[in-house]
């Protein structure tokens, strides 16, 4: 029958939400010590009667007052694997590490006499499984060889020996509360039963994964069993499946005494802390949330088998303690009480009501009247600050500054939390926020806030909570003992009827914290107030101190702004987030445009006149250096590999009426001018004389045609005579644009004369015929 239901409740044990348990109404209130460079410690146990609490550190065993937390005795041990009271709490029995000299693990300590007493025995001193029989005769221990061994109490003398099933480490070990069965398994996965006797009952059983954890229900009918997965499972004694959950960081299984309630220790890395589930359902019933890790945990409860506290070993010097609230020594005991937290002045060591004690106020100073001593007067930067905002909806601000002492521990267990490092991380931090508001009733708090204040007009709706970390915990150093963390809780209600201005607003008290809320450690009082809002006016009270006389209402009434100024409208305008879209498109365009103009290629179709302009400037030079300019031309002229003789031209040159010229190919048979071929430079034109004109022309002047400009450069000629040169200019013009030839007859100066081939330096007739033909033969020869 069992087996049939099976599937339908893991089914619906999958579509539950986890998140929809309440929180148990604990939450961090202390710790053991807050000494930042202690040993760690990952072990602890708490006596019969929760009065002794017991952990262990690298080197000793700690007693603490489990109400006080104050250190009772300390023992050298060195190495501790297991700590567990016997059932009365009158021996504390430790596996520790065994050395050469001492082959021995199992020790005893007298809690009345606190002392160790001189028996022992070896056992597996790695082990951290531990477990009294209900009489408290025997102690079960893995022995050196991997079984389980029954050790007599009065000696530590073997009894018997669970043997044949574990030849791997035994990770769990379990009496039945009447002390008939022992349940042990191992991490391999296998698991047994056996009688007192220490005969196995039936064949070992595999459970598939190794197992982390085995445990007896208190009535004895099942018992459970958790892998190193997670899975958790319920079998009766003859091996039936009854219940099944999967829980992600599981490690330790919990009964509470009537056997309703089974915790289960989690730590992972979507959640530390501890999950009740209610055991003939295995649904989730109620949690409690961790900002530390969980490496080992006892708890209290009460006759209804509610928890009232809980110790968690944290892996870090301290052992983190939990509850519902703190109740301060000397509360409601009758007497001057100036901050108002119901403790005499006289008992309460932190008068004032700023988190910080009476003798340190006055070496920190403060801000405080003439007259008035720093104890009695609070440090406004540190007492409990309430902001309500009025806008689209109703929010209260409570922002709460915890003490340096409480800080500092909150610190040290939280370092480790995450990464193990000596500052605290951005996570770490919001590892805290989130588990401190888990741990609070949300609900409480929203009807706290609702009964507390009265509105003129206007309702509150539906409240949601939050809480966020102000300061004191993200990069703050390990070391810090004097920096304070600082935190709010943000309740936000939407409106069932809006409010209008104005509006009066009066807080019928300043309320303490709900069941588990961190800011126990905190004082609650005095307070300072703000209500603000949009479109309001603002309105402070500094001080608020409690001593009960009735709150007067605060009308906060509608802002009215001015009419803005033109500057002010035009700063309003240039800051619009529209007007820095333009600003940046204007500057695209502009960065645009500079780089078109940069990247811009300018085509100056006047480059090539300006060789011509050069010409025109050397004809104004001296003959001799005209003289040596041609020399020159003619020598590079000379030694080019190859060029083209001038085209022969039958055609005169109408100068009137000038005919564009066409290229032709080169021939050989080209008739040359007078003076032989003359050569050119870049863009150099040459105007040859035409068959028809036999005789030099007089000078004559061809009149400039005013609409073309053109520039001259004059070309060196044939003398005739010594006295005067003909100097024949020629106009570079544009294309299609008519020729001048200008001849004009220049008084030689005194000059060095250029020569050519043989001329005779006096005055003779030129055989042009023949120099023609000379040259001629000298082009083709070249050739």
């Amino acid at each position: 029958m069992a087996a049939v239901k099976l599937p339908t409740i893991i089914a619906i044990l999958i579509l539950l939400p986890i998140v929809s348990a309440n929180p148990t109404g604990l939450t961090y209130m202390e710790s053991t010590w807050s000494a930042s460079d202690v040993d760690a410690g990952e072990i602890i146990a708490l006596n019969h009667n929760n009065t002794i609490l017991a952990t262990a550190h690298e080197g000793e065993v700690v007693l603490y007052n489990a109400t006080t937390l104050e250190k009772i005795d300390s023992f050298e041990m060195g190495r501790v694997a297991a700590l567990v009271f016997s059932p009365e709490g009158e021996i504390l029995a430790v596996n520790k590490d065994t050395t050469i000299q001492d082959k021995e693990s199992i020790k005893f300590i007298d809690i009345s006499t606190l002392s160790v007493l001189g028996i022992s025995a070896l056992a597996d001193d790695t082990s951290s499984e531990l477990a009294w029989s209900p009489d408290g005769q025997i102690i079960a221990a893995p022995g050196p060889e991997g079984d389980v061994e029954l050790y007599r109490r009065a000696d530590l003398s073997i009894k018997t020996t669970l043997g044949g099933v574990h030849n791997v480490d035994v990770t769990c070990i379990d009496y039945r509360s009447d002390g008939e069965y022992i349940l042990t398994g191992d991490e391999s996965g296998r698991y047994a039963l056996w009688n007192s006797q220490g005969v196995r009952q039936g064949d070992y059983r595999e459970f598939g994964e190794p197992l982390v954890d085995c445990k007896f229900t208190p009535d004895g009918l099942d018992y459970v069993l958790l892998d190193e997965k997670g899975k958790t499972e319920s079998r009766t004694l003859e091996g039936f499946d009854k219940l099944m959950t999967s829980i992600d960081g599981a490690n330790e299984i919990l009964f509470s005494e009537l056997g309703t309630w089974m915790h289960i220790a989690v730590d992972s890395d979507d959640f530390k802390g501890l999950l009740t589930y209610e055991y003939e359902t295995f649904l989730e019933a109620k949690r409690t949330t961790f900002f530390h890790k969980l490496e080992d945990i006892q708890f209290t409860e009460n006759n209804n088998s509610r928890l009232q506290s809980l110790y968690v070993a944290a892996g870090t010097g301290q052992i983190a303690v939990y509850h519902r609230e703190i109740i301060p020594f000397g509360f409601n005991v009758p007497g001057v009480d100036l901050d108002g937290d119901l403790v005499p002045d006289d008992i309460d060591d932190d008068d004032d009501g700023d988190g910080i004690i009476d003798e340190w106020d006055e070496a920190i100073g403060c801000d405080a009247p003439d007259g008035i001593p720093c104890s009695r007067y609070p440090d406004l930067d540190n007492i409990r600050k309430l902001e309500i905002s009025l806008g689209e909806k109703f929010t209260i601000t409570d922002s709460i500054t915890l003490p340096p002492e409480e800080s500092s521990s909150i610190r040290n267990l939280s370092t480790i939390s995450i990464a193990k490092d000596q500052i605290l991380s951005k996570n770490e931090a919001k590892l805290f926020s989130n588990a401190i508001c888990a741990n609070i009733d949300h609900g409480d708090v929203i009807d706290q806030w609702i009964n507390s204040i009265q509105l003129s007009n206007g309702e509150l709706g539906e409240g949601t909570v939050r809480c966020k970390v102000n300061s004191g915990m993200e990069d703050v150093d390990l070391g810090d003992s004097t920096t304070q963390i600082s935190f709010s809780i943000i309740t936000t209600f939407s409106y069932e009827n809006r409010v209008t201005f104005p509006v009066e607003i009066s807080l019928t008290e300043q309320t303490l914290p709900t069941e588990g809320s961190i800011s126990w450690l905190a004082p609650a009082h005095p307070i300072s107030l703000e209500i603000n809002g949009n479109g309001a006016v603002t309105e402070e009270i500094p001080l608020w101190w409690n001593d009960g006389e009735d709150f007067t209402p605060v009308t906060i009434e509608e802002l009215i702004l001015p009419e803005p100024t033109l500057m002010e409208n035009i700063v309003e305008w240039s800051t619009n987030p529209l007007a820095f879209i333009l600003y940046i498109g204007l500057i695209s365009i502009s960065g645009l445009l500079l780089i078109r103009r940069d990247n811009k290629i300018d085509i100056n179709l006047d480059d090539d006149l300006g060789d011509e302009e050069e010409f025109e400037s050397d004809s104004d030079e001296s003959e001799d250096d005209k003289g040596e300019i041609l020399e020159e031309e003619n020598a590079v002229t000379d030694n080019k590999p190859k060029r083209t003789p001038p085209v022969k031209s039958n055609k005169k040159v109408n100068v009137d009426n000038p005919v564009s010229r066409k290229k032709r190919k080169a021939s050989k048979q080209t008739d040359l001018n007078k003076s032989g071929p003359i050569t050119t430079t870049k863009k150099k034109r040459l105007v040859q004389k035409t068959e028809e004109q036999t005789a030099v022309p007089k000078k004559r002047t061809v009149k400039k045609d005013s609409e073309n400009t053109v520039k001259t450069r004059k070309v060196k000629q044939a003398v005739e005579s010594p006295e005067k040169e003909k100097i024949i200019k020629r106009k570079t013009v544009k294309k299609d644009a008519p020729v001048e030839v200008k001849e004009e007859t220049k008084t030689k100066k005194k000059k060095r004369s250029v020569k050519r081939k043989s001329k005779s330096t006096k005055s003779k007739d030129i055989d042009e015929d023949k120099l023609q033909e000379d040259l001629a033969s000298e082009f083709l020869n070249d050739d």
